[in-house]
């Protein structure tokens, strides 16, 4: 992909836009959005396609993103060699094959899924791990972790997995590679032990070209510097940590290397530009797959680390799992809690239950953290909230509770989170209450693991996810953010949840005429002055047909040469990004026209009931054009009709589509070339 621009305020593209961009011009700090969500559907599944239908529509979720697989397992334990073969390596291969790979943030699995995955295979390679890792992941932590999921030391059951989790300050200055540079990074420490500092400092700085975010390696040479006696290139590099805003006060104050110009009045100076708090933890960040993450919570280069997908599953309705219709009315008032966020109440439980107690020692930082942005914070004894109003979020911690006896109120767009032994196991009957309870009372998403866990702060989240999702994240991002070890811990919810952050954005309209020489000339109007707008925006992205396929400067409008584009109706989407860390989004799409509206299909379809009640209930569904040779319809990311039948009625079984607002696109052949039409939505009531 190939974007000139022209003027502060425009930018034109000459070429096809077909092209998915390189990796290496992708943003690496693009947020979370439904274009970067891939939604998997189980196509055997009535209710998978219904909790499909609704979510697509609820989110806007393009069909190229949808993927569906005809081969899930049936009951809701499998084997990890079946989540392998079965789940996993069919949906990269569709994201790959659809030039998704790169685009994608997040994987929300719609219903009839497994939750539970036994991981025995496994762990026969290892048989003396630690008895508190107990062999049997979810999916969506497993999913998370799909990079180190083959590894033949499991490695993925270790306490710290997730490097994208916001680390403890301890973990900082830690050796944060894997690969090659790991053996780099030793040597050049034991180098410093033993007074030889010119190729540590050589090293680091080598380092730091290939890892620019890993601050912490600059900090380190600043101190080798120093020892080197090297005052000024050490004062130029805590200079570059302040400009890069990673120079903390309290982290010069305490090591002694720097003893040596502690009296120096240009340290002082450079001391007092400092911040004179150091958190415990670094602020939260956007999420990107296409980041690479140190040991410590930083990015590396893609040798030195892995990279994650963000997962969630969006329903269970089978097993201790919720009804059709609970699933779907908790996605549709999570869905409408965007950008509502308002002070709110956060609850800690402070019992004397271990479960509570686990996670007692972050409660203080979260606390403080929420109330600098306004909001209450409860902390008391009990074991669970009562009479509390206005509750944004919950942190509980017990085996069993009646969440509605207590008359609680959870705010649209609430986090709700128990940490108990088996609250998220849903696909067998046991004592402790079932997490989705949480969900029924209000609550946009909660979590909860699929086996004994054991009392472990590193396989739950926590208490710093909620002024995380205060901050701006998402529902998903919250969560990852805060769990350092996501293997057996199942979050279910709407993952693209976010009330907070929308000061943020910059909101605009969208308006995409094709002018008479062919050219699409796409204008943004924003709601303010494009000028201030801009300071507050990194960038613009362009979708078409669900497909990135431009990341450029903010800009009022882009002309795009149709005459490499393919003919038919095409969804054009443009996000524009914030320069905020969590990097929140406008989002506004339109559908354009490419050639001839002759050219292209046109559909009608409609509900059709059963007249016996031996029949199925249907949709009916014809597609018109002239001198085409086949028509085809596709639904959910797949082809669901194809054939020389055109202007004719096809009747479409809905345990075919699932039931809600099922969305069908109509395409017609001309020339060996499939065009697409405008699609339609039928609404089809559930089956009685």
């Amino acid at each position: 992909m190939i974007a000139k621009v022209t003027s502060p305020a425009r930018i034109d593209v000459f070429v096809c836009l077909l092209i998915v961009l390189p990796l290496a011009t992708i943003n690496r700090s693009s947020a979370t959005d439904p274009l970067r969500t891939a939604l998997v559907v189980n196509t055997k599944s009535a209710d998978s396609l219904t909790i499909a239908n609704h979510y697509a529509s609820l989110r806007r979720i393009p069909d190229v993103c949808i993927i569906p697989l005809d081969d899930v397992p049936d009951a809701m334990l499998c084997t990890v060699d079946e989540m392998r073969t079965r789940i996993l390596q069919p949906l990269l291969k569709t994201l790959d094959q659809r030039g998704l790979g790169n685009q994608t943030d997040l994987i929300a699995y719609s219903a009839d899924f497994p939750t539970a995955i036994n991981l025995d295979a496994d762990f026969a390679k290892v048989p003396k791990r630690h008895e508190v890792f107990t062999p049997v992941g979810s999916i969506n932590g497993l999913t998370m972790l799909y990079q180190i999921l083959g590894d033949v030391n499991v490695n993925y059951v270790s306490p710290r997995t997730n490097f994208y989790a916001r680390a403890d300050s301890s973990a900082w200055m830690q050796n944060p590679f894997l690969g090659p540079d790991q053996d780099v990074f030793n040597k050049l420490v034991a180098q410093a032990d033993e007074k030889q500092y010119d190729e540590p400092i050589a090293a680091l700085t080598s380092l730091l070209t290939r890892h620019p975010g890993q601050w912490p390696l600059r900090f380190r040479l600043a101190g080798y510097q120093v020892l080197a006696e090297k005052k000024a290139e050490a004062f130029e590099s805590i200079s570059q940590l302040i400009r890069e805003g990673a120079a903390l006060r309290p982290m010069f104050d305490k090591e002694v290397i720097f003893d040596a110009v502690r009296d120096d009045e240009d340290f002082a100076k450079l001391l007092a530009a400092m911040p004179a708090i150091s958190p415990n933890r670094m602020p939260p960040v956007a999420f990107s797959a296409r980041t690479t993450w140190g040991q410590n919570g930083f990015p590396v280069d893609a040798t030195s680390g892995p990279r994650y997908l963000l997962s969630v599953v969006l329903a269970v309705t089978k097993g201790r799992g919720t009804t059709l219709g609970e699933a779907i009315e908790i996605l549709a008032r999570a869905a409408k809690a965007d950008a509502t966020g308002e002070k709110a109440t956060f609850y800690f439980s402070n019992s004397s239950n271990v479960r509570a107690q686990t996670r007692m020692p972050l409660v203080p930082v979260a606390a403080v953290k929420l109330r600098e942005l306004g909001h209450e914070v409860a902390i008391d004894t009990f074991h669970i909230p009562s009479g509390r109003q206005q509750l944004m979020g919950a942190m509980i911690g017990t085996s069993e509770y009646d969440w509605f006896a207590e008359a609680n109120e959870l705010l649209p767009g609430s986090i709700a989170d128990n940490l108990t032994s088996t609250s998220g196991v849903l696909h067998q009957a046991n004592n402790q209450t079932s997490m989705v309870e949480l969900l029924r009372g209000g609550a946009a998403g909660t979590s909860g693991t699929v086996t004994e866990p054991y009392a472990l702060q590193f396989k739950f989240p926590t208490p710093m996810m909620y002024p995380y999702y205060a901050l701006g994240a998402t529902l998903a991002e919250a969560f990852y953010l805060s769990v350092e070890s996501p293997y057996q811990l199942l979050i279910v919810g709407d993952p693209l949840c976010r009330p907070y952050g929308d000061e943020h954005n910059e909101l605009f309209t969208l308006e995409a005429p094709i002018a008479s020489d062919g050219t699409l000339s796409l204008k943004l109007k924003f709601w303010r002055s494009f000028n201030l707008a801009a300071a507050k925006l990194a960038q613009l992205e362009l979708f078409f047909a669900g497909k990135l396929v431009l990341v450029g400067k903010p800009a009022e409008g882009i002309r795009i040469n149709t005459a490499n584009l393919p003919p038919g109706w095409h969804e054009v989407t443009v996000a524009a990004i914030s320069r905020h860390p969590m990097r929140m989004r406008s989002i506004e799409s339109a559908y354009v026209l490419v050639g001839n509206e002759s050219d292209c299909p046109t559909l009608v379809a409609n509900s059709v009931e059963p007249k016996t009640v031996d029949a199925q209930a249907s949709i009916s569904a014809t597609v018109s054009i002239s001198g085409a040779q086949r028509i085809a319809i596709e639904h959910l990311g797949r082809r669901i009709i194809e054939t020389a039948e055109i202007d004719k009625p096809h009747l479409i079984p809905i345990t075919t589509t699932g039931s809600g607002p099922v969305r069908l696109t109509p395409f017609a052949e001309r020339g060996g070339k499939w065009i697409p039409g405008k699609p339609v939505v039928v609404d089809v009531a559930p089956a009685s």
